[in-house]
């Protein structure tokens, strides 16, 4: 069994293991019987991390832009599908800085108001921009981005029908600073200023003036044309589990538009009686000196799958590394895609002996992770390579250099 730790961020949560820690020496030996001493190790072995490799998913994209979203100021935003209203007005942002109720715009000063994205190496240009409000040496960065969603079930494409919006706050003072985001939007969709909502962990159930907090903050949150779950005409989707990197709401009410203002800044839990009204919080943390609280939700048709990799996977080894003798290869993968597999690539100083080069990645269990493993044997001593490739795009590696 691979010794391992959880790292939890939010409900995420992350394998780490041990022997992954770059330059960290694993020194390997054979023991001897008690009677005598132990023996001097046979080889030294190092493991180190190969910088990942995130290419465009294997699976196909349709390049048109479904999802249209413009700026409105002071950090409100518009978005559209295909030209179909998914909310009346704006979506709003508010902060709770230290105590007080915010409106952007009302506050500090502007370092940068629907500026250009920053290229990214390799990749096409991005649809979207970015925003910088500062108060008392805090900058807060707001980046809103046109993405594909994950294909509805296997065999269809991504398509660009969503947009994830990211909050980047960062502490530059000298001392702490307590911070919190709402989002808020009046709520129509397509022809319904009355819609109402689902959610994965409320199955069989259309929710109407609902709170959900902390653990109950389901993976994403639907918004139904219709109130009913065989025919809900257009569904959008608010995508929460955006990889481990980013905090998710730890708040959601659905309610009333009158409902909406509440005391400023918590809203008040009403049934919707045709004017539905919605808002999502990470409620109030402090944030040292120097730290950074980061923050994300996707809003569109389609879901959102993890910010940075999709299909994103942690690589682990363990084992005897010594020639002759056979080790284990992990794949844990986080946020599973659909038709997803791995590929593993041995250098020509091992060989495989246990399990296919190429294989899919079963179903998630209960957290959202599956496990991909292989076995392998050491050929001769040297530096070799393993790598992983997955068709989501993404390849990881490791640095295995084995002296004797």
């Amino acid at each position: 069994m691979l010794p391992h730790r959880l790292v939890r961020s939010g409900r995420w949560e992350r394998l780490f293991v041990p022997a992954t820690a770059v330059g960290l020496f694993l020194v390997l030996s054979q023991t001897a019987p008690s009677q005598t001493p132990a023996t001097k190790p046979k080889v030294k072995v190092a493991v180190e991390d190969e910088k990942p490799v995130v290419t465009e998913s294997g699976i196909p994209l349709d390049p048109y832009p479904h999802a249209q979203v413009s700026s409105m100021g002071n950090l409100m935003i518009n978005v559209r599908v295909n030209g179909k209203m998914l909310h009346l007005g704006a979506i709003q942002t508010a902060l709770k800085f230290d105590g007080r109720v915010l409106q952007p715009g009302a506050f500090g000063r502007v370092l940068g108001q629907n500026q250009p994205l920053p290229r990214q190496p390799g990749r096409p240009a991005r649809r979207g921009f970015m925003s910088v409000y500062e108060i008392n040496k805090v900058e807060i960065t707001q980046l809103v981005e046109v993405v594909a969603t994950k294909p509805p079930k296997a065999g269809d494409k991504r398509r660009l029908d969503a947009v994830l919006v990211r909050y980047l706050i960062d502490n530059k003072d000298s001392q702490p600073h307590e911070v919190g985001v709402r989002v808020w939007m009046d709520m129509y969709i397509v022809d319904n200023d009355g819609a109402l909502f689902a959610a994965p962990n409320r199955p069989k159930q259309v929710l109407d003036g609902v709170e959900l907090r902390d653990k109950d903050v389901p993976d994403y949150v639907q918004v139904l044309q219709r109130p009913d779950l065989n025919n809900p005409g257009f569904v959008a989707h608010f995508s929460y589990n955006l990889g481990w990197a980013f905090e998710r709401p730890n708040r959601v009410v659905m309610t009333n538009l009158g409902g909406a203002f509440g005391d400023g800044w918590n809203m008040q839990v009403m049934q919707a009686m045709g004017d539905s009204a919605y808002g999502f919080y990470w409620d109030p943390k402090p944030i040292a000196p120097g730290k950074r609280r980061s923050l994300a939700y996707g809003y569109g048709q389609g879901l959102c799958g993890n910010v940075d990799e999709d299909g994103h996977f942690t690589l682990a080894l363990s084992g005897s590394f010594e020639p002759g003798k056979s080790f284990t290869i992990a794949a844990q993968v986080q946020d599973v895609g659909p038709g997803q597999y791995l590929c593993l690539e041995l250098p020509p100083g091992m060989e495989l002996i246990e399990g296919r080069e190429l294989q899919p990645v079963g179903s998630p269990d209960d957290s959202g992770n599956a496990m991909v493993t292989w076995k392998a044997r050491v050929l001769q001593p040297g530096k070799h390579v393993i790598r992983v490739r997955s068709n989501s795009g993404v390849t990881q590696g490791k640095i295995v250099t084995i002296t004797p």
